[in-house]
């Protein structure tokens, strides 16, 4: 079982080897530089053809945020207030708290005699909470007395063929990788990069098998045939075949002007399994039919059984000048539609027969670089996504992500917000008020406005932020004679990161939020959510 915040690390530990390598952008001042000019390399051993990239993180936790572990062998998903998953409560007077740890390895295999054409990349992850499981074989457990444990999950195990010899211009994938709903390679592009861009991974951002090729002709482009899932929704009827839910993208950016890209996207998802998916050890369905899925992911719980159908989306993305290469103003944003269809596989169902889905998502954030580095900034962001009054019948009008189909499938990274939309920094628990862009299929409205600052250029960072969301449609149900509203609450942050070497970090951070109408009447929500945070971070190549 693996949490949510491993997927876009693997970024940047790529993208460090690839600044090694000068393929990656450079920051107008950067600390490595210096480092390099001060240190003879005349005498360094000729790179190997086997390359190690290290990603380690630790995170202690003292919170309100009271969620159940257990269940997920560590691991608390979903979001506040909210029924069922991993049961997270605000409580008034019993805060929690833990420390977790995880290790990312990156293995890159490049043999001389394949001259450039191919690399083979193994990347494995080993989390745990402090003192939780020993003695076992178990993943996300090992931190326990004696710890003797085996706790090695396979992430991703893929080659990349370049056929030009140049990433740039052509690369194929083939096996286990990183999927995200941005156009660029992520082997290739800073972590920075790749939340800021296309979708923001909002609707996509997990690990798949199967291919996909990245391209650069004409500007950027990316074409990916993902099998998903698979089952035997008719073995019953004594046939035995495997059936399966694939999603297939294709995404395009042209590059106006110089740091200016403006992006077309066109996805299709079909799932023929009829609920017969396995995402957690048979314990969780994947898909409109699961009935546990959307109380880990915080998206939308369908009202129909055995599904099968499709869902198509089609998205316009664009972003300017994110690196603040050619002044200090910086914009991003999307619109994206879903719509597609889900029917019972179930003749006698006493559910819908029928789901169809029709949805829309719109984003823009605007940044201003202030001060002396790409740290000094200021930015105000916007998230909108329709909601529906009544998931109950055959008809959905929220946003449709692939949280319907992973554990997660997709989150948001760069929102800046610690208790309204979950921690990014994180190993196991990923908890939040909103916690899938759908938000349970409310839909939500959020603005988020944040700054920061280089006090010491490259070496202390202060961020400041506030954010506030509030739902789309009225929230059903009333409870203990109280109707809930839609203000979901407004957060205050802030953050200190001192940076004790290059790649390496240690930060506090703090979060309180000042819940809304929307928890009225929840016994489950008794207060105010805060949280408190200490990392440490260290990349290795």
């Amino acid at each position: 079982m693996r949490s949510p915040s491993r997927g876009p690390l693997v970024a940047l530990f790529l993208y460090a080897a690839a600044a090694l390598a000068g393929t990656g952008p450079m920051a107008p001042v950067d600390p490595l530089t210096d480092w390099k000019d001060r240190r003879d390399r005349s005498k360094d051993a000729p790179l190997s053809e086997f390359r190690l990239i290290s990603y380690f993180f630790a995170r202690g936790t003292l919170t309100n945020q009271v969620a159940d572990p257990i269940g997920l062998r560590g691991v608390s998903l979903g979001p506040i207030g909210m029924s069922g998953g991993s049961t997270t409560l605000i409580s008034a007077d019993k805060p929690s708290y833990f420390v977790e740890t995880r290790w990312i390895p990156v293995i890159e295999y490049a043999p001389l005699f394949v001259d450039n054409y191919a690399v083979l990349r193994a990347q494995f992850e080993i989390d745990f909470m402090w003192g939780r499981g020993s003695n076992v074989t178990q993943q996300n457990e090992g931190g326990a007395f004696n710890v003797d444990q085996v706790n090695l999950q396979t992430k991703n195990l893929n080659v990349a063929l370049y056929p030009t010899r140049n990433p740039a211009q052509l690369g194929i994938f083939i096996g286990a990788q990183s999927v995200y709903d941005s156009v660029f390679d992520p082997t290739r592009t800073p972590v920075n990069d790749l939340v800021k861009t296309g979708y923001k991974l909002m609707y996509l951002a997990s690990d798949a098998v199967g291919l996909s090729a990245y391209f650069g002709w004409k500007g950027l482009g990316k074409v990916q045939f993902l099998p998903l899932f698979s089952g035997q929704p008719d073995r019953a009827m004594a046939d035995s075949r495997l059936k399966f839910a694939f999603l297939a993208t294709a995404d395009y950016s042209y590059e106006l002007l110089p740091g200016t890209l403006l992006g077309l996207s066109a996805w299709y998802l079909r799932d023929d399994t009829k609920g017969t998916g396995d995402l957690f050890n048979g314990l969780v369905v994947p898909g409109p039919s699961s009935l546990p899925l959307p109380a880990y992911t915080g998206a939308a719980r369908f009202n129909i059984d055995n599904a099968f159908g499709g869902v198509a989306w089609f998205g316009f993305n664009f972003q300017h000048n994110l690196s603040f290469n050619t002044g200090p103003f910086a914009a991003s944003g999307f619109a994206m539609v879903n719509a597609g269809r889900y029917v019972t596989g179930n003749p006698t169902s006493r559910l819908n027969s029928i789901i169809d889905i029709l949805g829309l998502g719109l984003n823009a954030e605007a940044v201003y670089n202030w001060g002396r580095t790409t740290n000094d900034v200021v930015s105000l962001e916007g998230l909108y996504t329709t909601g529906d009054e009544n998931l109950g019948d055959g008809r959905y009008t929220g946003a449709f992500t692939m949280n319907q189909y992973g554990l997660p499938g997709a989150v948001w990274f760069n929102h800046k917000m610690m208790l309204l939309f979950p921690m990014t920094q994180t190993v196991s628990n990923y908890t939040g008020a909103v916690t899938d862009i759908s938000n349970q299929g409310y839909g939500v409205t959020a603005g988020i406005l944040s700054g920061s600052w280089d006090v010491v250029p490259h070496k202390l960072n202060l961020k400041l932020a506030a954010g506030a969301a509030m739902s789309n449609v009225d929230p059903p149900g009333e409870t203990a004679g109280v109707t809930p509203g839609r203000f979901m609450g407004l957060e205050v942050n802030a953050e200190v990161k001192w940076h004790i070497r290059y790649l390496m970090t240690v930060g506090l951070h703090g979060g309180y939020m000042f819940k809304g109408s929307f928890y009225d009447g929840n016994p489950r929500v008794a207060a105010n959510p805060w949280a408190a945070f200490t990392t440490f971070t260290w990349y290795g190549f």
